[in-house]
This record gives structure tokens, C-alpha cells and sequence, in this order.
């Protein structure tokens, strides 16, 4: 299996992003290699979930010219007594803020991806600081969300989540549209660069209510350019855009529902599209143990109690994760899923209801499975359905990334799948110049 790189973000501080990420990782360290980078450089809060001794962190990266690989901090025997994570290393942030660190210019951000891209590991998962810049983004992939962290036990945090999913979708836009991306080099857009450019400024400007939203911004590009390759291609963009989150303190599927989901997909469709594909992975429940384990810097996953056995027989939960792992070994669901949502959207009368319907439908069915009951089983869901997302990509900034791609790979990709790149001849669909 190749090297998959995962983000983990959150629009909004407070909402348990590094303990989720932390333990995130540590279960897929008990799959195969994993290391988990703490790119919350300035609050990092990793050193105090994972209290052990650090040698090489992220300031040798970078003022002392080690390469990551080097910086890379294994568990101890006072934390792994059993040995169960062996496979699991992180790299920490500085034990103080630094400004060019936190501060992470475009060179820097460049050297640490490729750096990310060499670790020897098959899962690289990046704690990414919580809220929206240059750092953040610069991390997330092109077409989808990475792992989303929000709560409802902050209702801004979904209205936050929402605004990060926002800001990701504008800039893979932006990167279409970018003055050297070569899409208005296309036969009968050329003209276009000056409307769709003010189209896309007013869809992405929350106090311009004149386009409201990128469905309607598709609109007004079909009135002007019609059945234009580049105009479905977009459309198809949207759909295939894949929002993954995760609740953290989930405690009920109404309260839940109604305090987290209802708003954060509301808010999606209302400012950015109804066409968005959003996919539950699960969450973790409220418990009062997972706060203790921070405080004592031990997360809860290397305790010595030992995993309570389970079967599939008679357990909802296992039977949905073993047709997950099915899928994930060759039996991709993701068409047939599509397809489900697109009739559902068809007999809708609000494509928004279908949308949270599907989502209550998914955390109805993790509960009855017993996705509230423990920590370990929170977690062991959340892993087994970003595994089985894991399909071999057609692009490389899928879910599990296989790489930090840069911009002109997602151009390239848009312009091989329209016809009317390859008809119009190299100078279309070449490289990015």
C-alpha cells in the first residue's frame, strides 16, 4: 500500500483536534508505520498528550538542518509497556513559539512537505493548527477536506468547520482560475477570464448576496458558455468534493444532530454548494477519561487494559466494518453511493433535508452498532472508514494523499478529463507555464 499522508484540521480551537489526532494515529500505528506531525506550531499541544523525552523536534528541522526523518520521537516503555505501538513515532513542535516557524513562509512550508513525503512510514498524519491561513491550507488537499474535527459542545465550532471547508473549496477554484493555469487558453473561454473571475469574488465575499453560493455561480457560467466542457467539469469538481469529519465529545445522535450537523451542512449548501459530498467517519464519545489522559500526558490507548473481544456475529458494527474492509481491498462503493444521493436529490424538494437525512441515517447507524459505546471502539470505526476511503486515486490529493501535490497537478488533471483541452492541442493542455 502506498505512503497516504492525512490531515487532521478544525475550524476552531477547543474542539479536541490533537486528541483526536493523536489517538487516530496510534491506531493506525497498529496496522502499519505511522507518524504523526505536529504542525500546530504555534500552541502545539502534542508535547503535553505525549509526555516523553524528546531529543529532535521541528526547531532542529529548522534552524539546525536536521532532516525531519531525524526529528522523529519513538514511545517509550514507561508509556508502550506491551510494546502494542512500536510502529507508532511523532515529531513534535518546539517546546516554544517561534515566530519564522509559526509564521511559515512559502519556502519553508515547500521544504517541509517534501520532507513529509520521505518519512518512513505508510501513514503520515499531520496535526494541523486549528482556524484558517496559509499553513493550514498549504497542507490540505485540492479535492477534499482531510479529517474534519468540530463538537457540538461549541456551536460555533460547525459554523467554523464549515468556513474552513469554505476557504479549501475557494482555493482549489482559485488555482483553476489562476492567470497561468492555462484553463483560458481553452476555446471559448478565453474571453471569460474578467466575468468569471468577478463571479468567483462575489461568491466567495459572505456580505455579497448577489451569488450566493457556487451552484449559483454554475449557473450563470452555463447561461453565458452553455454545455462548455470546463463548466461541467467544475460541476463535477463539486460533486466529487468529499467533506470527511469526525464529532468529538459526541454525546447523542438528536443533540448531535441538531447542535453540529444541522448547522455545519446547512451553512455548506447555503454558502458554498448542495453538491458537496459529506461522509460521517464517525466521532468520539464524551468521556471524562480522555481528558484525564491528556492532563497525565497518557493517552488512553496505551493504558494496559486489555481490548474487549468482539465477533460479528450479531454486531451491526463489526458486519459494516468488515464490508468496509471488503470494499477497501477491491469493491469500490463510492459509485453506487453517488448514484443513491443523486436520486435522492432528484424526488427532493430541498436537496439540504436529503443532505441531513443522509447524515442523521449515518450516525442512527454507527449507534445502533455500537459507535457510542467506548473510546476503542470510536476510534477502531473511525480507522476502518478512512481505510476503506482509501481507494487507489485518480488524483494525487485524494483522501489519504499520496503526496503534498502542487497547484499545476490538480490544473493538468481538469484539463486531461475535458475533450476539449486534448482537440485544442498542447499549448491547452500542457504544463503549467
Amino acid at each position: 500500500m502506498p505512503k497516504r499522508i492525512i490531515p487532521i484540521a478544525s475550524g476552531k480551537g477547543g474542539v479536541g483536534k490533537t486528541t483526536f489526532a493523536v489517538h487516530f494515529a496510534l491506531e493506525l500505528s497498529r496496522r502499519a508505520p505511522t507518524v504523526l506531525v505536529d504542525l500546530d506550531t504555534a500552541t502545539s499541544s502534542l508535547r503535553n498528550t505525549l509526555r516523553v523525552p524528546i531529543t529532535h523536534d521541528l526547531y532542529h528541522f529548522h534552524r539546525k538542518g536536521h532532516r525531519l526523518a531525524e526529528c522523529v520521537t519513538q514511545l517509550d516503555g514507561a508509556l508502550d509497556r506491551r510494546g502494542r505501538f512500536r510502529d507508532f513515532g511523532f515529531v513534535a513542535g518546539p517546546i516554544h513559539y517561534l515566530e519564522d516557524l509559526a509564521a511559515m513562509g512559502p519556502e519553508l512550508r515547500r521544504r517541509l512537505a517534501s520532507e513529509i513525503a520521505s518519512l518512513p512510514a505508510d501513514y503520515v498524519v499531520l496535526d494541523l493548527r486549528a482556524g484558517v491561513d496559509a499553513t493550514v491550507l498549504e497542507f490540505l488537499p485540492y479535492t477534499n477536506s482531510g479529517v474534519l474535527i468540530f463538537t457540538p459542545q461549541l456551536p460555533q465550532a460547525a459554523a467554523a468547520a464549515a468556513d474552513l471547508v469554505k476557504a479549501v473549496v475557494f482555493r482549489t477554484l482559485r488555482v483553476v482560475f489562476g492567470a497561468r493555469s492555462g484553463v483560458f487558453e481553452l476555446p471559448g473561454i478565453a474571453a471569460g477570464r474578467e466575468l468569471i473571475g468577478d463571479l468567483l469574488g462575489r461568491a466567495e465575499d459572505a456580505y455579497d448576496s448577489s451569488v450566493p453560493s457556487l451552484d449559483y455561480l454554475l449557473r450563470d457560467l452555463r447561461d453565458v458558455y452553455g454545455d462548455h466542457p470546463l463548466v461541467s467539469a467544475l460541476g463535477e469538481l463539486l460533486t466529487d468534493f468529499r467533506v470527511h469529519y469526525v464529532l468529538n465529545q459526541f454525546d447523542g445522535v438528536e443533540a448531535s444532530h441538531e447542535r453540529a450537523v444541522v448547522p455545519f451542512v446547512r451553512t455548506l449548501s447555503d454558502g458554498v454548494s448542495a453538491r458537496l459530498e459529506l461522509t460521517q467517519l464517525g466521532w468520539l464519545a464524551q468521556d471524562a477519561a480522555l481528558h484525564r489522559a491528556n492532563c497525565q500526558g497518557r493517552p488512553v490507548l496505551l493504558d494496559d487494559e486489555a481490548p474487549r473481544a468482539r465477533t460479528a456475529a450479531g454486531d451491526p458494527l463489526l458486519a459494516e466494518l468488515q464490508a468496509l474492509r471488503s470494499a477497501a481491498l477491491g469493491l469500490d462503493r463510492r459509485p453506487s453511493e453517488r448514484i443513491a444521493r443523486q436520486r435522492t436529490l432528484a424526488v427532493a424538494k430541498d436537496p439540504v433535508d436529503a443532505l441531513l437525512g443522509e447524515q442523521l441515517d449515518r450516525l442512527r447507524t454507527i449507534f445502533a452498532g455500537g459507535g457510542g459505546g467506548g473510546v476503542r471502539e470510536n476510534l477502531s470505526y473511525c480507522v476502518a472508514r478512512a481505510l476503506a476511503l482509501m481507494q487507489p486515486p485518480r488524483l494525487p490529493t485524494e483522501f489519504g494523499m499520496t503526496q503534498l501535490a502542487p497547484p499545476e497537478q490538480l490544473v493538468r488533471w481538469l484539463l486531461r478529463r475535458m475533450p476539449v483541452a486534448a482537440a485544442a492541442g498542447s499549448e491547452a493542455a500542457g504544463p503549467v507555464r
